[in-house]
């Protein structure tokens, strides 16, 4: 069964409440998920909102990423998120981070995530949970990724 992570992020309301919710759901889409532990980030892009709260789940599904992606869609919306501002605030946003090595590029989705090799909100949850992932791409391994980049990354804090 392929394997998927998913980055859960969250910034408006309450933001532990958004999180447990999304846990609550991804453990009945995902077979045998685990989660990060749940990190403070600086907004990227739009700056001008609060700090989010963002942790990352593995799991495997027989679904298609396209069909995750609807249900994700579904889920943010059920916990409030309108549209807005790219990169602006939000209750819950789930994103489709990997699908197993598949690379996919399309209007809807892009296969793995275009940007999540470049936002410490992402790889440091990850690192907790696959550091030996590759990107397909490139091959880049995360834990390698991670090692170059880590300083010039925005702050992304542990919460205890």
């Amino acid at each position: 069964m392929p394997l998927v992570a998913v980055a859960l992020g969250t910034n408006l309301g309450d933001r532990e409440g958004h999180l447990q919710a999304a846990v609550k759901e991804l453990k009945s889409i995902l077979k045998h998920p685990v989660f990060s532990r749940i990190y403070s980030s600086e907004p990227v892009g739009y700056l001008e909102q609060p700090w989010f709260l963002n942790q990352v789940c593995v799991g495997e599904s027989s679904e298609l990423p396209l069909a995750l992606l609807a249900k994700f869609k579904t889920l943010e919306k059920a916990r409030g998120r309108v549209d807005g501002p790219r990169f602006g605030p939000r209750p819950l946003d789930l994103d489709l981070l990997f699908y197993d090595q598949w690379v996919m590029d399309s209007a809807i989705l892009t296969l793995p995530h275009p940007r999540m090799l470049e936002r410490s909100f992402v790889m440091r949850p990850l690192l907790e949970l696959l550091p030996a992932w590759a990107d397909p791409r490139s091959g880049a391994h995360l834990h390698t990724v991670w090692a170059e980049n880590k300083d010039r990354l925005t702050p992304c804090i542990p919460q205890t």
